[in-house]
């Protein structure tokens, strides 16, 4: 009997030691984990500065001399600088020619283009009379998405239709008007 007892405090010593022997080795393992389970480092940050972009038209959108009758018609500027005549109106030998933009920025930045909405106005010099600009189009083409900037420039060219009423609701004289374009970096 005196062996049992001896032998059931000797488990529960050892329990009790055990049970000890693990709790400090759990908490040293945790601890130490913790302590490899964190770095600190320190990172580097960048940021640059480009030249803004700027757009300066150096060819006017100019639908030239022409002459219509009473039935009026269509005049369309491509941007490749040809000129086509539709309806009763005819071309007569002038300057014409697409509306041509130099684009600059910083080099290989990409921009995109936004056309105008809707018509120009083009007023005449000495009545109220008026003819409307539409059907804009753009080379490099808008659809195309951005476009680059080539050793930070590019040439755009600006096409459109000239709208040309009858020969009372257009009469003989000058038409001007003015159309925005919209450029930005990409």
């Amino acid at each position: 009997m005196i062996q049992s007892l001896a032998f059931f405090w000797f488990l529960k010593i050892n329990t009790n030691m055990t049970r000890n022997l693990i709790i400090t080795l759990l908490l040293s393992l945790l601890l130490s984990v913790s302590g490899v389970a964190q770095s600190t480092i320190t990172a580097n940050v960048f940021a640059e500065i480009i030249d803004a972009l700027t757009a300066n038209e150096t060819n006017q959108l100019n639908f030239g001399r022409f002459s219509t009758d009473m039935n009026g018609g269509d005049i369309i500027i491509n941007p490749d600088g040809s000129r086509a005549m539709q309806g009763s109106v005819i071309g007569v030998a002038s300057a014409y020619g697409p509306g041509i933009f130099l684009i600059t920025g910083a080099p290989e930045a990409s921009f995109t283009l936004q056309l105008p909405d809707g018509p120009a106005v083009l007023f005449h010099s000495e009545t109220n009379k008026t003819m409307f600009v539409e059907n804009w189009v753009a080379d490099p083409p808008v659809e195309n998405g951005p476009s680059v900037l080539s050793n930070g420039n590019r040439i755009v060219s600006i096409g459109a239709t000239l709208n040309v009423g009858s020969y009372d609701a257009n009469p003989v004289g000058i038409y001007s008007g003015t159309f925005q374009l919209t450029f930005a970096y990409n």
